[in-house]
């Protein structure tokens, strides 16, 4: 069931980073070298905005209401930060955008936010950045987006749909007293909490009856006043109701507003039961059930479809992840076409979005268990994200966008079905997200994302499940990465224990698995134990799997990083060049391994003072590795990483700087201010400044990088402690 040949290998090198992978790969990555002007150097131009299509028909909602209250009409207080709340499909996000098309003139820049995950509120802002100052390929600019918004006035930016308000209580704070906030949500803090985050409420109740009378008639030319009335009645005057329901008359033609209301009669459906919400979403359930029948009796697929859909996030899933439900391209796509046609869907570059209500009506009907010949729908939403998923999380810089769009899709299937689940594609996709979020320097949700997995396979496969096991070691990785060195020996050496129980010595997976126990022992710096460990791992590769291979070839190069680690620097030299000259004999000039050891062999240089050499080594690697990999392959900016240490040793400090500072802006722009890799960069830019006698810059840099880490990585973790040790020094010689 697992899509990866190894999963267990993940090793740490404090003086590069993090290493993923069975080959010790050691990654930064980014994506793209060019360089992006300050936010204060981009002016801002008048007529920017992206705002989404609304509804031509617009009733019931005073528009004027909510400028009053920013613009402080009625106190004479600028507010400048609002709250337009309410339940669900009660209209807050039309009021909001014909409120800033309306005003649209009063703003410079007017720009919208799907903000209902913090994730997706950064993708907003890089999206504002990208608008600005577009180029090839850029990630995590939420610096600087807030940056300019920081830097000029007069602009609009909505925050549509926020479930959680700590996803942006941060920014609200940032910007407070530039441009103007407009926040949609579902939720009702309170007028303390309202106050203390700086937002003015605005609550939206249901329409009331004229206004859904004129909404109904309008909205399907249906001139029957009394008719709308009772229809009205019925849909509890909620704006999404009515425009279903609008929808479904304007399709069949002859059908009026009573022949609708018989139809909602004679549906048997279940009522949805949704807390905080009562009748009206009660009244969508009911629209619903009404607009899928007459979608099922059209369209078997387009019902498929809709109950995949329910399972998944509401927003922007790439639309050939549902081809798998059909050989029929043409098909999917008018499928697609009729559930836009119904209201139940939105559609817009090549995504799929769906309202969060419409999703959980869905769900609850298709709770009840399909007949044996069907396949649930969690099953087929689950094996259709496993086939859309890139290979590679960790290694494949190319599949990371794609990944950035089905994460949420991936966590919101698992939240959804919950606890208690047979499906072992979940698995396979909670396993791997796990991994793609370890990389991108999540490690809090990867370690409760591991832990999550390996409880289910517990359940499911059992405790002696070769990928129970797989799941055990490598969730003992994702400590080790975390710091968290004693935890990770605890859970290596027990894993080490079954394996070699169930599987026997000579197992692969339990070879494995004692390499790893070495390299955190290493990391633990209890290195005479790790030798020991790593020898007895490679005399038993070489004598079952060989001399050439690649697994014993790993064990070789762990030995001799050994080695380097312990100060048998003469040792690990002639470690890693006997490992490098059988790497190109048995594997070639350009397999990974083999850029991985010149790699290390240039480090083994560095360390015994061998710049010259070290130098030469990474320009080399440098080299090979654009040629074969790329500019933005993680193992290129490694080896652009550590040739910047190796000028910094070699006292060629201001080549060290600016190569340094290159190579932040391109962590930064691949990976995010927050990565631990992205901070290792700016904390060896910080000890560059601080030998170069720029104290002032170095103390500035150490003590951003300190807090970041603290935050992230927590007081303990190592890099946190070095951090904090070049900090005081940097002060003692201010």
């Amino acid at each position: 069931m697992t899509r990866s040949s190894d999963p267990d290998r993940v090793a740490v090198d404090g003086s590069t980073g993090v290493q993923i992978g069975s080959d010790n790969v050691q990654n930064i990555a980014s994506v793209d070298a060019s360089t992006v002007p300050s936010p204060q150097a981009v002016a801002q131009v008048a007529g920017v905005d992206n705002l989404p299509v609304g509804s031509a028909v617009f009733e019931g909602r005073d528009v004027a209401e909510l400028a009053e209250l920013l613009h402080g009409a009625r106190t004479g207080v600028v507010v400048g930060q609002a709250a337009v709340h309410g339940l669900g499909g009660i209209g807050k996000t039309e009021l909001v955008l014909h409120y800033a098309r309306g005003y649209r003139d009063r703003y410079g820049l007017v720009w919208w936010i799907t903000a209902d995950t913090a994730d997706n509120v950064g993708l907003g802002l890089a999206g504002l950045t990208r608008r600005l100052h577009p180029v090839a390929m850029l990630a995590d600019t939420q610096a600087w987006a807030v940056g300019w918004l920081q830097a000029h006035r007069d602009w609009l930016l909505v925050l549509d749909n926020v479930e959680d308000i700590a996803d942006i209580t941060s920014l609200l704070g940032q910007v407070a007293g530039r441009g103007t906030v407009l926040v949609t949500t579902r939720r009702d803090l309170g007028m303390a909490r309202w106050a203390r985050y700086g937002l003015a409420p605005l609550r939206l109740g249901v329409l009331d009856r004229a206004a859904s009378v004129r909404l109904l008639t309008r909205l399907t030319g249906v001139d029957d006043e009394a008719g709308a009335d009772r229809l009205a009645a019925d849909l509890g005057d909620l704006p999404l109701a009515l425009e279903q329901a609008a929808a479904y008359i304007s399709q069949h033609h002859g059908l009026d507003f009573d022949g609708y209301r018989r139809s909602l009669t004679e549906q048997s459906s279940r009522i949805l039961s949704h807390p905080g919400e009562g009748a009206a979403t009660r009244s969508v359930a009911r629209i619903w059930q009404v607009s899928m029948t007459a979608i099922r009796q059209r369209s078997p697929l387009a019902a498929r479809v809709m109950a995949v859909l329910a399972w998944l996030a509401p927003d922007a899933l790439p639309e050939d992840v549902l081809a798998g439900l059909t050989d029929d391209t043409l098909e999917l796509g008018e499928a697609l076409a009729l559930l836009a046609f119904y209201s139940m869907i939105s559609r817009a570059e090549g995504t799929v979005s769906v309202h969060r209500l419409v999703q959980a009506v869905t769900r609850d009907s298709s709770a009840t268990p399909p007949p044996e010949t069907a396949s649930r729908p969690t099953d087929q939403a689950a094996a259709l994200l496993v086939q859309a998923i890139p290979d590679d999380p960790i290694d494949n810089v190319a599949g990371w966008p794609r990944w950035k769009l089905l994460l949420p899709h991936i966590d919101a299937l698992i939240t959804n079905i919950g606890t208690g689940h047979d499906n072992v594609n979940l698995l396979i996709l909670g396993d791997w997200a796990a991994r793609y979020r370890l990389f991108q320097g999540q490690l809090v949700p990867a370690i409760a994302q591991f832990e999550q997995i390996l409880t289910a396979k517990r359940r499911i496969l059992g405790d002696n499940h070769p990928d129970t096991l797989a799941s055990r070691n490598y969730l003992a990785s994702t400590y080790q990465v975390a710091g968290q060195i004693t935890e990770a020996i605890t859970q290596f050496e027990q894993v080490l224990t079954d394996r070699r129980r169930i599987l026997g010595d000579n197992h692969p997976d339990t070879l494995a698995s004692r390499h790893n126990l070495a390299d955190a022992y290493q990391a633990a710096g209890r290195i005479t134990e790790a030798i020991t460990q790593i020898e007895q791992v490679l005399t038993d590769r070489r004598r079952i799997l060989g001399d050439n291979h690649p697994d014993t070839l790993d064990s070789r190069h762990s030995l001799a990083s050994t080695y380097q680690t312990a100060g048998q620097i003469t040792e690990a030299i002639t470690q890693f060049e006997q490992v490098l000259t059988d790497c190109q004999r048995a594997l070639g000039d350009n397999h990974p391994h083999t850029l991985i050891t010149r790699h290390s062999l240039g480090c083994a240089h560095h360390t015994a003072g061998q710049i010259t050499e070290a130098i030469t080594q990474f320009e080399q690697v440098i080299a090979d590795c654009q040629r074969i990999l790329g500019d933005s392959h993680p193992r290129t900016l490694i080896a652009r990483h550590n040739l910047a240490g190796a000028h910094h040793t070699a006292g060629q400090i201001t080549e060290a700087i600016t190569q340094f500072e290159q190579v932040l802006t391109d962590c930064q722009r691949a990976l995010g201010d927050n990565h631990p890799h992205t901070l290792l960069t700016r904390h060896s830019l910080a000890y560059a400044h601080h030998t170069a006698g720029q104290i002032t810059e170095a103390i500035t840099l150490l003590e951003q990088v300190l807090t970041d880490r603290q935050r992230i990585l927590g007081d303990n973790h190592p890099d946190t402690l070095d951090t904090e040790s070049l900090l005081r020094a940097a002060r003692d010689t201010e």
